[in-house]
C-alpha cells in the first residue's frame, strides 16, 4: 500500500506537468483568469495526491478567492468610461517632472524601441509582463500546499490590495500612455505577435471587461511590490530586483506612466500595513478551514549561559594563625 501511494505522488505530477504542456502548445497559454484557476487547481491537487481528503478543504478556501476576482473582472469593465474622459493631466505633470519636461514612456521607446525588430530585451520585457499573470496566484497555490495559515493571510493581502484598485479605478479613471499619445507603442503586444504564442479563450472574459482607462493604480507593478513585502526580508534581493524589473517593462512598454507605478506601490504598502496584524475575516474562508492566526514571528532571545561550577570538594581548611 506505501508503494502504491509513494508511486502516486510521482505519477500524478508527471501526469499533470504533461498534459499542461500539451494543452499549451495546442490551445496557448492559460492567461485568462478561469483558465489558470482551473490548472491551479488540477496542480495543487496532483502534488497533494498523497493527501486527496484535503481537496474538500482546498475547494471550500479557493472558491471565495476565485468568486471575488471574477465579481471584480465583471466590476471592473462595469465602470469604463470614454478614453477622453479619463484622467491625464496630473500623470503627466509627474512624469514630466521626473523625466525634466519628457514622458519616461516616450524617451525609453525613443532610445531603445526599434518598431518590427524586437531587441532581446524587447523579449525579456515580455516575459517579465507576463509573469503578472502567473506570479501572485502560483505564489498561493504553493503557499496553499505547505503554509494554510500564510496562505489564508495571503488571500486577505491579494483581495484588500484587489478591491482598492478597482475601487480606485471607478473614482478615478486613468489613461495609459499609450492612449494619450499615439506615438507611444505597446512592446508587448507588438513582441507576443512576433512570438505567435497563443493563449487559452475564457469561458466568460471577453472585449465587455476590457477597460483601458484602468491605469491607476498599475496593479502590474503593485503585486511585485506586495510579494517584496509579504517575503521581507527572506527573498528581498530577489523580489526588490523583480519589482524595479516590472516597473521599468511598465514604463518602457507603454503601459503605464510612473505615477501609475508609484500609486501601485504605496496602495500596496498601505493595503499590507492594514492587513499586517488582521486576522482571517469571517466570510472570506469556511469555518472547518479558519483558525486563528499564530504569532508574528519573534527573533529568538538567546539562551541565558549556563555558569560552570566546579565539583564539589573537600571545605577548605582554615587558614593557619
Amino acid at each position: 500500500m506505501a508503494l502504491r501511494s509513494n508511486a502516486a505522488r510521482l505519477v500524478a505530477p508527471a501526469i499533470y506537468l504533461v498534459a499542461l504542456g500539451a494543452t499549451i502548445a495546442a490551445w496557448g497559454m492559460p492567461v485568462a483568469r478561469d483558465q489558470l484557476f482551473a490548472w491551479l487547481a488540477l496542480g495543487m491537487a496532483a502534488f497533494s495526491v498523497g493527501a486527496w481528503r484535503s481537496w474538500g478543504g482546498m475547494v471550500l478556501e479557493w472558491l471565495p478567492l476565485f468568486g471575488l476576482l471574477v465579481v471584480y473582472d465583471f466590476l471592473r469593465g462595469a465602470v469604463a468610461v470614454a478614453p477622453g474622459q479619463a484622467h491625464v493631466a496630473p500623470q503627466l505633470d509627474f512624469d514630466k517632472l521626473l523625466g525634466g519636461g519628457q514622458v519616461p514612456s516616450a524617451w525609453l521607446q525613443d532610445h531603445l524601441y526599434t518598431p518590427g525588430r524586437p531587441h532581446l530585451y524587447d523579449f525579456a520585457v515580455w516575459g517579465v509582463y507576463l509573469t503578472h499573470f502567473f506570479a501572485v496566484w502560483v505564489v498561493a497555490a504553493v503557499l496553499w500546499r505547505v503554509d494554510r495559515e500564510r496562505f489564508r493571510r495571503y488571500a486577505v493581502l491579494t483581495i484588500t490590495l484587489t478591491l482598492a484598485a478597482f475601487l480606485t479605478y471607478w473614482l478615478y479613471p486613468a489613461q495609459p500612455p499609450w492612449v494619450a499619445d499615439a506615438g507611444i507603442v505597446r512592446v508587448v503586444p507588438a513582441v507576443w505577435d512576433h512570438i505567435g504564442i497563443h493563449s487559452m479563450q475564457s469561458v466568460y472574459e471577453d472585449d465587455r471587461l476590457v477597460n483601458t482607462v484602468a491605469a491607476m493604480p498599475s496593479l502590474h507593478a503593485a503585486y511585485p511590490f506586495m510579494l517584496l513585502l509579504f517575503f521581507w526580508p527572506r527573498a528581498r534581493i530577489a523580489l526588490a530586483l523583480y519589482t524595479l524589473a516590472m516597473g521599468f517593462t511598465l514604463v518602457y512598454g507603454g503601459e503605464h506612466f510612473v505615477a501609475d507605478i508609484v500609486a501601485g506601490w504605496a496602495m500596496a504598502g498601505a493595503a499590507f500595513a492594514l492587513t499586517r496584524f488582521a486576522r482571517t475575516p469571517r466570510w472570506l474562508f469556511p469555518a472547518r478551514a479558519r483558525r486563528s492566526w499564530p504569532p508574528l514571528p519573534l527573533r529568538a532571545a538567546p539562551a541565558p549561559a549556563t555558569r560552570t561550577t566546579s565539583p564539589p570538594g573537600p571545605a577548605p581548611s582554615a587558614p593557619p594563625r
